[in-house]
């Protein structure tokens, strides 16, 4: 029975082969369906034309569709020999066996035969073990030599090993190129090391060459110990590099030589061991079998594949020596010229790699962020290879354990025409990297328009952490589209789609990072360092992931602010509402804040600045709190109760069915800060509860005499009717979750005021086009003392910040080192304790802002032309 898990614009391998890796693909723009392939060109279904320079990962030695090898499949129909006959004396067995060993460099006793690389190597492995009766392998780190369980093992790098639970117990590890160390590891274990593997040049490991000499040391390590020698010809072999097999340069024989991808020829899967006198073994050949390892067809392709390679007629090896020569040459030449991005060139032949080395120093502060980030991420290089196949139309691909080299391995056929056209394409998306323009280089895969810049190399130096002063880390979030293009000069013309699509393709590859860090200092001297640490995901996507998903995500982001000696963390937009206020991130051996209650202080702060300039106070108008069911707007709730005569608690209306216990539980906090003996202004909702509380009535007793009693004209209400109450009330406090600007122009109260804290916004851009007689005003916007630089950029300008930002800043400043604002029921000490703590290191209210942007004197006129009768206007944001 199949299930549909993903949308059916993803390809039929994403959906029913590898999610995983179909997934992957298609985020970076590797997903093509190619429907023809001749020699280097391939075809997708559109028609478009790509130059394949990469060939199956060298499988492709003829390119694609090689008619001499399509000849043999046909004429192999004809003759009705047998493929699969075993056991029996395999005629083309025999006969591919008898041409390896003439041709190999050196002397060897036998081959067997396997279906795959991987296979190969399982096959010398157990060779190896059962002729010297020993079990320890030592390999190479950063090698790759397949992903069976034992070739797993000998695969350098824990990125592949660990979920398989490899290495096995046996294997062993050294740097490869270093001759000495492999001499010491052999020394140390006398009698116990069956064998060493190693490539002639290290593919997937980013094209590693090792020094001259290195393999003649090698083999004198492993006569020196009685230790058999593997080496792994699965890539190198049959003419990658110019000569028939790469380890002739070296003028060794190894115990087991491994062959397989070219073999085949690119039609037929097919691998060999070629095995020494000192690697075979009775027990070997007698327990060791493959029930398709050495058929009939895959032979008889082996046997044309060498009689192509070995035509004294053709240049084919001439050629790949001559133009591997020519684009060594002309890529080192492209390496100095955008030296920033490119740290150098290496390999033989048709297999060549280039390493980038690109980092946020690579460009000059800002622009080009992303590319630094991506790339410190390993993800550069896939959107390189992205790039040129989606752009220059050249087919290429990162190498796997080197994730920041790219791998050049054309087939072998492939003409100096085709490396110039390689070479051409190759440098416009190194020009785009070097230039820092993270816009062109993802344009294709989002029909973004691209900013042009040219190339900039600077050294932008990022702070560090100072010992002893007192630190924090703050983690946050994109909140907004235009976060991108503040953030990365070079997205400025992408379009909000454009944005969005990159949003959904490239923020599940990215991990949390840290942004920037500064330096402040309070009006009292004392002073404080912290830094921004990013967790790229939208508010819609941290909200869409599993809870546990999501805390994992800001875990860590956190434990990279640990790592740069916080000492609190602060929580900001969706980082907050996704771990319950910070519950589900506490007690991980730093103090959390949500930043939430200084948030709502300051809200409550600026709704009262442009109420009482209008010439009104709390005590005459009608205050609704949307999203009062929160941790936000439950407290500001609980304080606007002080001063208000008539309040409604606004619950979402698609949660109504769950709001009713809210309600109560909110009601409830309300009358218990009633009962705490704070300061209330007579007739308000606290001033109401309290007399009820005065005359023995219970807290209980009182919520549910306000929940019976939910008239219009009530004191104190609750509503799940959104549209109704925002058409009623004077000013309005927006504290949701949602991430959608889901208030409109059509709800709105003429003269109301809205002040909307959430973040992403809540209010939609189009009551500023429409409703001139209603002011929307940003909650929780503060200056910093000094009025400090951020060191980049939030959606406000650099001398400003979130009030959540200012909580943990305060905190910090002030050496207040515990939770602070967590869950769902903000602390009354917190309520106390914040406002004293912007007094005292000077953070305040900053000036009337609406939708990112200083409110316009002209705008805020218009607003009071409605409230002629009110005292004497005053300045924006001038106290009362």
């Amino acid at each position: 029975m199949i299930t549909e898990n993903h949308p059916q614009e993803t390809s039929l391998f994403e959906r029913y082969v590898n999610p995983e890796l179909g997934e992957l693909t298609r985020r970076i723009g590797l997903d093509k369906a190619y429907v023809w392939g001749k020699d280097c060109i391939l075809r997708d279904a559109e028609g478009n034309e790509y130059l394949d320079f990469l060939a199956a990962y060298g499988a492709l030695p003829f390119g694609h569709s090689p008619k001499p090898l399509l000849d043999s499949l046909a004429s192999f129909r004809d003759t009705l020999e047998p493929i699969f006959v075993q056991p029996s004396a395999l005629q083309a067995s025999g006969e591919l066996a008898r041409r390896l060993l003439e041709i190999a460099p050196g002397r060897f006793k036998s081959v067997t035969f396997q279906n795959s690389g991987a296979e190969t190597v399982e096959a010398a492995i157990k060779a190896c073990i059962a002729a010297t009766g020993r079990r320890r392998i030592l390999a190479a780190r950063n090698s790759f030599h397949g992903k069976t369980l034992a070739a797993l093992s000998a695969t350098g790098n824990a990125k592949y090993q660990d979920v398989f639970f490899a290495p096995l117990p046996g294997f062993d590890f050294v740097d490869f190129g270093d001759a000495q160390a492999l001499h010491e590891v052999l020394a140390s274990k006398p009698g116990e090391y069956a064998a060493v593997i190693l490539e002639p040049i290290q593919g997937e490991g980013g094209i590693r060459v090792p020094p001259p000499g290195y393999f003649q040391a090698v083999r004198a390590a492993c006569d020196e110990f009685d230790v058999r020698l593997i080496i792994d010809e699965v890539q190198t072999g049959l003419g990658r590099t110019g000569r028939l097999f790469a380890i002739e340069k070296e003028g060794i024989q190894a115990d087991c030589l491994l062959i397989a991808k070219a073999l085949g020829g690119g039609v037929m899967p097919i691998g060999a061991c070629l095995l020494g006198e000192r690697a075979y073994s009775e027990d070997f050949q007698l327990k060791h079998s493959s029930t398709f390892g050495g058929n009939s067809l895959a032979c008889r392709i082996g046997l044309r594949v060498l009689d192509l390679l070995l035509d004294r007629d053709s240049p084919l090896l001439a050629n790949v020596l001559e133009n591997g020569a020519y684009l060594l040459d002309r890529l080192r030449s492209m390496a100095r010229k955008y030296s920033n991005v490119i740290a150098e060139v290496r390999g033989e032949g048709y297999l060549l790699g280039i390493e980038f080395s690109v980092g946020r120093e690579s460009f000059e502060p800002y622009f080009g962020s992303f590319l630094g980030i991506i790339a410190e991420q390993e993800n550069l290089v896939p959107l390189i290879a992205g790039h040129l196949l989606n752009v220059g139309r050249v087919r290429v691909a990162p190498t796997l354990n080197g994730a920041n080299t790219l791998r050049v391995e054309p087939p072998l056929i492939a003409t100096r025409a085709d490396c110039d056209r390689f070479l051409q394409a190759l440098e416009h998306t190194v020009a785009v990297v070097a230039a820092g323009n993270t816009g062109a280089l993802i344009a294709h895969l989002v029909d973004g328009k691209p900013l042009q810049r040219q190339s900039q190399s600077t050294s932008a130096s990022r702070p560090q952490p100072s010992s002893g002063i007192p630190r924090f880390g703050f983690i946050l979030h994109p909140l907004e589209l235009n976060n991108y293009r503040e953030f990365d000069e070079s997205l400025q013309n992408f379009s909000d789609e454009a944005l969005l699509r990159m949003e959904e393709r490239l923020n599940p590859l990215l991990e949390p990072f840290h942004v920037s860090s500064i330096q402040l200092q309070s009006p009292d001297g004392s002073r404080a360092e912290g830094d921004f640490i990013m967790v790229p995901r939208s508010a819609a996507q941290l909200a869409k992931m599993p809870v546990e998903e999501a805390a994992a995500l800001i875990e860590d982001a956190m434990a990279i602010a640990l790592r740069r000696e916080a000492q609190l963390i602060g929580l900001g937009g969706h980082t907050s509402i996704v771990t319950g206020g910070g519950i589900r991130v506490a007690g991980k051996g730093v103090p959390i804040t949500s930043g939430n209650t200084y948030t709502m202080l300051s809200a409550i702060e600026a709704a009262g600045i442009a109420l009482e300039t209008t010439g009104r106070s709390f005590s005459q108008v009608r205050v609704a709190v949307v999203g009062a069911t929160g941790s936000i707007g439950s407290a500001i709730a609980r304080l606007i109760a002080v001063k208000a005569h008539r309040l409604v608690l606004v619950g979402n209306p698609r949660s109504a069915r769950f709001n009713l216990p809210r309600f109560t539980g909110v009601i409830q906090q309300i009358a218990h800060y009633a009962a705490t003996g704070v300061a209330y202004d007579p007739g308000s909702v606290l001033d109401c509860l309290a007399k009820r509380l005065a005359a023995g009535e219970s807290m209980e007793q009182v919520a549910q005499a306000v929940l019976d009693d939910n008239s219009p004209g009530a004191t104190l209400r609750y509503s799940n009717e959104l549209e109704e109450e925002l058409r009623l009330a004077d000013v309005v406090l927006v504290a949701t979750s949602s991430t959608e600007r889901f208030i409109e122009p059509e709800f709105i109260k003429p003269g109301a005021i809205i002040c909307d804290l959430s973040r992403p916004a809540n209010v939609s851009h189009a009551i500023a086009r429409q409703r001139q007689d209603v002011l929307v005003i940003d909650g929780g916007i503060v200056e910093a003392p000094g009025r400090a630089s951020l060191g980049s950029r939030f959606g406000i300008p650099e001398d400003l910040c979130y009030a959540c930002m200012a909580e943990t800043m305060m905190m910090t400043l002030d050496k207040v080192f515990r939770d602070a604002s967590l869950g769902l029921d903000l602390d009354n000490r917190d309520l106390e304790l914040f406002p004293l703590l912007a007094q005292r290191h000077g953070f305040r209210i900053a000036g009337l802002r609406s939708f990112d942007q200083a409110l316009e004197p002209g705008r805020w006129q218009s607003f009071l032309a409605q409230f002629e009768h009110a005292r004497p206007h005053r300045k924006i944001g001038e106290p009362a």
